[in-house]
């Protein structure tokens, strides 16, 4: 929920948000069940989403070697004018974001 929605990890601290699940579990009979905290968010858990969609986009990379890849970088700045940068790899079917770094 909290990667896929892009949510910040320190809505792990709100009180709102503990409460929204311990009212959930208690309603369905999942009393046991512990929501993620912020350390686990930030840590381990996405250690594991990180793996995951590397896992899912490695034939996507194997494939570059065999149909080619073009790299794209492009850059700009947020509101408070730091730069951000970014590279692309762009193969035949489909577009990849290799790196995204907010400098």
């Amino acid at each position: 929920m909290f990667y896929f929605s892009r949510l910040p990890f320190h809505l792990a601290r709100s009180p709102y948000y503990r409460s929204a699940f311990f009212y959930a579990t208690n309603t369905y009979n999942l009393s046991e069940y512990v929501p993620p905290t912020y350390n686990k968010l930030r840590g381990p858990l996405l250690s594991k989403e990180r793996s995951h969609v590397g896992n899912l986009l490695q034939p996507i990379w194997n494939s570059w070697n065999q149909k080619g890849v073009t790299i794209v970088s492009d850059g700009w700045s947020d509101p408070q004018r730091r730069p951000l940068i970014i590279n692309l790899g762009w193969g035949l079917k489909e577009r990849q974001v290799e790196k995204w770094n907010g400098c």
